[in-house]
């Protein structure tokens, strides 16, 4: 490219030559004018095709700043024990099984204690203003005075149930966060530093973001008790009242005391599995960050001294040629 640059010098050189010499011909000085012009252009073009090819060797270097980085990186890792490794895994094992045992509990017992104790209530409800104390039947319906102490009745209730709710995911998923204490992120970040600088940036495991989620889903997200109460009960219990303006339907009665059921179910099935699904997917991801580290541990290895220093001079070579080309480059940029 720089041969290229003294061509052109040479001949705006010869064609000045040409201008400034009284015995030469009109006719060969306009062609010289014409010419000097047209060398100018390609000078420029020279120029800035040189200063675009600097903007774009800045991508080479950093590819080859990458490429040493991992070189440099190999020792770092291989120089951690795989027996700690192991037993970390071991440990996200033996985490991962309480999570899940913890997760099936909340399935099994908790949440089915709070549809029981719902079903429960609302029968001793439906025992106290259905029932005829006279004959022991059950009314289809209920008038204006029944209703309103079936109201106030089912208000209690519902409180009772979402104190209930409330303290039940609490307490589970305090026994998460207790669990979860066990991660050991400072041995992990640890790890992470012995990577490359690529590798560190585009980690699938990142304490940082760790923290801040479970903080959110645990503690900042549960912080209302009455949460529940505003989610699931209250906005079906308003609907229910308004589909009878004097009296209350026994059916109807039965039909929204499944419907909340239901909500109960969906809901907390949905707030325990946010959490336990994101306790689950770290440890998961812990894990495979420890087999890929023992991977590379494993590979790196298998290099023999003499493929590493090999590395390192293929390395240094493509930075020499770098170098020589930006040299010619620097050249070109520093005449204009």
């Amino acid at each position: 490219m720089n041969e290229f640059l003294k061509v052109f010098e040479s001949i705006t050189e010869s064609t000045v030559s040409v201008q400034n010499n009284p015995g030469e011909s009109s006719e060969l000085k306009q062609s010289a004018t014409e010419l000097n012009q047209s060398i100018q252009s390609c000078t420029e073009e020279l120029r800035q095709s040189a200063a675009r090819l600097k903007e774009l060797m800045e991508v080479s270097y950093k590819d080859l700043d990458h490429a040493e980085d991992v070189w440099n990186s190999k020792p770092r890792i291989m120089s951690v024990p795989k027996s700690e490794l192991w037993e970390e895994i071991g440990k996200l094992a033996a985490i991962d099984f309480k999570i899940r045992d913890l997760q099936k509990k909340c399935q099994t017992a908790v949440i089915p204690e709070i549809t029981i104790l719902w079903f429960k209530k609302c029968e001793q409800l439906k025992e106290t203003w259905f029932k005829d104390s006279k004959t022991g039947n059950f009314k289809k319906e209920l008038g204006l005075s029944d209703k309103d102490g079936l109201i106030q009745g089912l208000d209690k209730r519902i409180k009772v149930i979402n104190n209930k709710m409330s303290n039940l995911i609490n307490d589970n998923l305090e026994f998460l966060n207790e669990i979860l204490l066990n991660l050991d992120f400072g041995y992990v970040q640890n790890l992470i530093n012995l990577l490359d600088f690529n590798e560190r940036v585009n980690i699938s495991v990142k304490p940082t973001s760790y923290y801040y989620q479970k903080n959110y889903l645990i503690n900042i997200k549960g912080d209302r008790s009455d949460l529940l109460s505003e989610w699931w009960l209250k906005p079906n219990l308003g609907v229910f009242l308004n589909q009878g303006f004097m009296v209350i339907n026994r059916e109807r009665f039965d039909v929204f005391v499944n419907r909340v059921k239901e909500i109960i179910e969906e809901n907390m099935a949905s707030r325990f599995s946010e959490c336990f699904d994101f306790a689950l997917t770290t440890t998961t991801k812990m894990i495979t960050f420890y087999n890929d580290f023992l991977e590379k541990q494993n590979r790196y290895e298998q290099e023999t001294p003499e493929q590493r220093e090999a590395e390192k001079a293929w390395i240094d070579q493509q930075r020499q040629k770098l170098d020589e080309i930006q040299k010619q480059i620097n050249i070109i940029l520093n005449q204009s």
